[in-house]
């Protein structure tokens, strides 16, 4: 196949379509893989009873400006890399990087959250136990560590 840039010059459209339809159907494969870890979050947070904020969306908007960021510049390489190579391999590579990202996020989102709750309740009730004869003492340790967390996370 001829490259990109041989493609334009030559005036050789089809077959540059052809190219520039395998990065677009990566571009879109990266488009899904987002919405659907975004869909899952809200999903996960909804069954927790978590609040779904403007916070997460905008750290989704956030990925995305990243993510394709990234996939351009994988494009501009593949531009480069047509005096070298006849396909748009590093654009199939960043793709495939980034969607195993995705699959990465929604699968270890629901184990690691609910790991992570467990572990926190775990030591309030520990908390608790320990100091079982000063009830409001075990509660305000309770909340003093709360405020720190939520002071940390800031």
């Amino acid at each position: 196949m001829l490259l990109f840039v041989q493609s334009l010059l030559n005036q050789d459209y089809p077959s540059l379509r052809f190219k520039l339809a395998i990065v677009g159907i990566m571009w879109l494969m990266v488009t899904i893989a987002m919405t659907i870890d975004l869909i899952s979050g809200w999903h996960k947070a909804k069954e927790r009873g978590e609040a779904r904020t403007s916070y997460g969306l905008r750290r989704t908007v956030s990925k995305a400006v990243l993510y394709y960021a990234l996939m351009l510049f994988a494009f501009m390489f593949d531009c480069i890399g047509t005096f070298f190579y006849a396909q748009p391999y590093i654009t199939l590579i960043a793709a495939a990087f980034l969607i195993f990202i995705e699959c990465k996020s929604i699968l270890e989102k629901a184990h690691e959250k609910d790991k992570w709750k467990m572990n926190k309740s775990i030591e309030e009730l520990y908390v608790m136990l320990d100091n079982k004869d000063d009830l409001l003492k075990g509660l305000s340790e309770i909340l003093k560590n709360k405020i720190k967390e939520d002071e940390e996370n800031r």
